[in-house]
């Protein structure tokens, strides 16, 4: 009995713990509740601890009248697709949309202002006119009259940086034995290998189309501001390459 004594008071101390405070019960199905609880522990149990805390839990709980019950919804806002983007027209067709009148700048090489690169070792924007100098091809690149190294400082151009002259694929071959070597040496660790720069004489022509890093610059507003701000390690990267000397930073 002592047993029952016990589990009949953790009972009670859970009911309580519980669903207090006692004031939103119904105090009568307590009383009864606790009556047929010691009834039950008089003799033998015909339901299980768990069933019998569960069929507590059910009687006990607070009776909560319709006028209590707090609407919290509230009503859906429906989002049209267009508003979602800056794209402010219908998505599904291209007859509404119009694109935005682009100028670029007229000025003529030589006549223009360079622009600061966006960030350390980036690709310089085109600041004059390409008008005559598109398409460039493998064989025809008006670029190379004034920016190869030498002759564009008597031109007032950027040089073309020795990246441009430089050849960056390695010659990497595996062997019948299934050994990879590059230029000649056996590869052991392929996550750890330093740049292979082979210097050409020409340009090189994998770099021959200046025009897929470099653009010419259009007087349009952006419909996103930028505010990056580039950090330069020193002043004269804003108008100059040291790529060359940093290809290897990381590796070495």
């Amino acid at each position: 009995m002592k047993e029952y004594s016990r589990l009949f008071g953790f009972i009670a101390g859970i009911v309580m713990f519980v669903y207090l405070p006692l004031s939103a019960m119904d105090m009568q199905k307590v009383d009864a509740l606790a009556q047929q609880i010691k009834a039950r522990l008089g003799g033998v149990a015909e339901k299980s601890t768990t069933t019998q805390v569960q069929s507590i839990e059910e009687a006990v709980k607070p009776e909560i009248k319709k006028s209590e019950v707090v609407k919290t919804s509230t009503p859906t806002q429906e989002v049209s697709e267009e508003s979602l983007g800056l794209r402010k027209s219908d998505l599904y067709s291209e007859d509404s949309t119009k694109p935005q009148k682009v100028a670029y700048t007229k000025s003529a090489p030589g006549e223009s202002k360079r622009f600061d690169r966006a960030f350390e070792n980036a690709p310089p924007m085109i600041p004059h006119s390409v008008d005559g100098l598109l398409p460039i091809t493998k064989n025809n690149n008006a670029c190379l009259g004034c920016h190869m190294p030498d002759v564009a400082p008597s031109m007032g151009a950027t040089p073309i940086p020795p990246t441009h002259f430089t050849n960056f694929r390695p010659m990497t071959e595996i062997g019948k034995d299934g050994i990879m070597t590059k230029e000649g040496v056996e590869i052991t660790n392929t996550s750890d290998i330093k740049i292979v720069a082979r210097q050409e004489k020409k340009l090189y022509q994998g770099r021959f189309n200046c025009s897929q890093c470099h653009a010419p610059q259009a007087e349009v507003k952006p419909l996103v501001k930028n505010t990056f701000t580039p950090d330069f390690r020193k002043a004269d990267e804003k108008k100059k390459s040291n790529l060359i000397d940093v290809m290897n930073e990381g590796v070495q």
